[in-house]
Order: C-alpha cells, then sequence, then structure tokens
C-alpha cells in the first residue's frame, strides 16, 4: 500500500477514451495539408499540438496549422467518453486534492472532460500554463505547486512514454496505465496497471491510500 496527498492526471487514454478521437482529428488535418497520417501518428499522443507539427515538419509548426488543429478537435472532442473505471475513481477524491496536467489547449481538455462526464477540478495546467510541455516536468511541477504540496505527495496518472518522463522527472509517483501504450514502452512507470478497476483507494485520516486489488 502506498500513501499520498495529491493526484494528477493526464486527460487523453487517462481520464478520457480519446485516442481514436485525436486519431480521428490528425487524419483529418494531415488529410487537408496533403500529408500521409503513418509520418505523423508516431508524434500525436502527449504532446502539444504546435510540439507534434514541429516533429512532422517544422514549418508546419505555425498559428494557422495550429488554429487548424484546434479547430477540428473541439468538435471530435465532444465524442469522447471516460475510461473505465475513472469517473468511480475521481468521485472519491475532495476536489482539492487533484488536478489536470495535459499537454492539449484548456478548451479542448474541458471539453472531452465535460463530454466523458467529469466535473472540471480547480486545478487544470494545460498547454497555455506551461512553457515547456511533455516530456518536460513543467507540467506537473505546476500542478503540485497549484495544489500546494510537494510533487513526492503526489500520484501521477498517465499513459504515454513523454507523459511518464514528465511526471517521473517531477517527482511524482508515476501509475501507467495500458490503454495506448504496450508495458514495455511504459517501464519507467513506478507502477504499470490495466486500469483504475486495478487499484483500491481509501483514505486514512488526512492521507489517500493505494493498494493492487489482488484477484486482477
Amino acid at each position: 500500500m502506498i500513501k499520498f496527498d495529491c493526484f494528477i492526471f493526464d486527460v487523453d487514454a487517462t481520464l478520457v477514451d480519446t485516442e481514436t478521437v485525436i486519431d480521428n482529428i490528425w487524419k483529418t488535418w494531415a488529410k487537408g495539408v496533403g500529408i500521409d497520417f503513418s509520418l505523423v501518428q508516431q508524434h500525436i499522443h502527449g504532446r502539444k499540438i504546435e510540439e507534434t507539427l514541429r516533429c512532422v515538419n517544422s514549418v508546419l509548426a505555425n498559428d494557422k496549422q495550429i488554429l487548424a488543429v484546434k479547430s477540428i478537435a473541439v468538435n471530435e472532442m465532444k465524442k469522447a467518453t471516460a475510461i473505465p473505471g475513472a469517473l468511480e475513481f475521481v468521485s472519491k477524491l475532495d476536489q482539492g486534492s487533484w488536478a489536470i496536467a495535459t499537454s492539449g489547449p484548456r478548451k479542448i481538455a474541458s471539453t472531452s472532460l465535460h463530454a466523458a462526464g467529469f466535473e472540471l477540478p480547480p486545478v487544470m495546467v494545460c498547454a497555455e500554463e506551461v512553457s515547456k510541455g511533455k516530456p518536460e516536468p513543467e507540467p506537473f511541477l505546476v500542478a503540485a505547486k497549484m495544489l500546494n504540496v510537494s510533487p513526492k505527495q503526489c500520484v501521477a496518472f498517465e499513459d504515454s512514454p513523454v507523459g511518464i518522463k514528465s511526471a517521473k522527472t517531477a517527482g511524482c509517483y508515476t501509475i501507467a496505465l495500458l490503454t495506448s501504450h504496450d508495458a514495455v514502452d511504459l517501464a519507467e512507470a513506478d507502477l504499470i496497471v490495466d486500469g483504475f478497476d486495478s487499484l483500491i483507494l481509501s483514505k486514512v485520516e488526512d492521507k489517500y491510500c493505494l493498494a493492487i486489488r489482488s484477484n486482477i
């Protein structure tokens, strides 16, 4: 059993099942600019839009293309659904004890979270709040600071290698969910689980306690 004060969650493929939605966003964008989606796909998960565009082709990392992707994304994210077990898990947390740390813009993250049935937490660290996104540690450092705790007092939930690197470098205990990547890609995490149903959450006095469900 591990004990912590706060939780920091990624959004896409962590709280919200957006893997297919994100693929569709970038497929639509790639088709519009005449690029094969296979050249884009490896760069889309866990990164800010601008960073994905830069990975594909630095010439495309401009305001026009960023706005084009955002426009597609806002509509597509309305189709998002919750990751199994995520709503129930988060519902057990006090509103001031959890935060969001996502590479996505605030409007897109808020749209997907609302569509999936989540109430937005007071602390949301999105693309606009950081100068260096994942895999840099800034998103998790900022989230922990806004929660008024040390990163070492936080559990981070992630699904991607870049997200795990970000959380680990910040100092968070990091749990990887097997929602979008294989376990071998998530090896840097402190714990790898199939999903939220693999965990037992409880609270003892002022500490949250996490244990692994033995029958899973």
